[in-house]
């Protein structure tokens, strides 16, 4: 039951479909994602030693790499553990070393960072940059087969925002990931081929959540070359993209609906906002439906 099989499936089936966009630019087909992540999964084996229930942490800002990390983590049979880029150092120390994780991949703007916490934080061995020679070498050897896991082996922890104490790492199951893929198509929104997923919040929590449904569907996953929630951004891209979803906080929605540029957007490509993460006032939500229209999902997450 590894979810993985969704990415694999798809490079066979869909492979010159775009898996993923940067922007309005293509960056990667299903082809070569699948292809990219069976690699990847082959260094983390051969290169880094990790086996099949090890712990991998992906410290990183939303980029294509995110995505490759993460479902080659899965293909490898590790347990992914995604966090927040925005957290403190000492928040980044406390989730590794209570995920127990080996390996911690970052992207560049945190490696400064993240980096001496391998020296402190017991069981991790090393911190590996996105774009480094260390990072490319995952690449370079023989592409692994993807690893059987049983439904109930943990594949994401995802640590909850600690604002009532500690972070606790809630333990996503393969099933619990194939059962939130399949409720999302039964209670959330239906998914086509020609549909994307726009990753404006961060992709280790709840927008990450969404890769899911989408790749079973082999839709396309899209990143604002800001890596952020910028509306104005957001209007640029939707004509350029059909079908869109995209997560946002009940803040999030708010400034979107008061954005100076709403009133000249083009929001026909725009198909669904799922919200979530905290209250969403009822005067607000009201506001929102009158001027974007009926495309709101509220949704009690993962990490909730």
């Amino acid at each position: 039951m590894n979810t993985a099989v969704y990415l694999e499936r798809a490079g066979r089936t869909f492979g010159e479909r775009t898996a993923v966009a940067v922007g309005d630019k293509r960056h990667s087909d299903f082809a070569e994602l699948a292809g990219r992540v069976a690699a990847i999964a082959g260094g983390l084996r051969d290169r880094l030693g990790l086996v099949p229930g090890d712990r991998l942490a992906l410290a990183m800002k939303n980029c294509p790499e995110f995505i490759e990390i993460l479902y080659a983590a899965w293909h490898a049979g590790l347990c992914a553990v995604p966090v927040n880029a925005k957290l403190h150092p000492r928040e980044i120390a406390y989730i590794l070393d209570h995920s127990g994780a080996r390996c911690c991949i970052v992207t560049p703007d945190l490696m400064e960072a993240v980096a001496p916490l391998a020296e402190e934080v017991p069981g991790l061995e090393r911190v590996i940059s996105v774009g480094t020679g260390e990072h490319r070498s995952l690449l370079a050897g023989d592409p692994a087969p993807l690893v059987a896991r049983g439904p109930d082996e943990v594949a994401w922890l995802f640590y909850t925002s600690g604002t009532t104490g500690r972070p606790k790492g809630a333990m996503l199951s393969h099933r619990c990931l194939q059962a939130m893929t399949l409720s999302y198509f039964a209670d959330v929104d239906a998914v086509s081929g020609g549909d994307c997923i726009l990753h404006a919040a961060p992709m280790s929590h709840g927008s990450g959540l969404y890769i899911l449904p989408h790749m079973a569907m082999a839709a396309k996953q899209v990143i604002p070359e800001s890596g952020g929630f910028d509306p104005e951004e957001i209007f640029r891209l939707l004509p350029a993209h059909e079908g869109m979803t995209l997560f946002a906080a009940p803040t999030m929605v708010t400034r979107l609906v008061h954005s100076p540029g709403l009133g000249a957007a083009d929001l026909r490509n725009l198909k669904t906002i799922v919200y979530g993460g905290g209250p969403m006032y009822v005067e607000d939500l009201r506001l929102a439906m009158e001027r974007i229209g009926n495309k709101l999902v509220q949704a009690y997450g993962q990490g909730e």
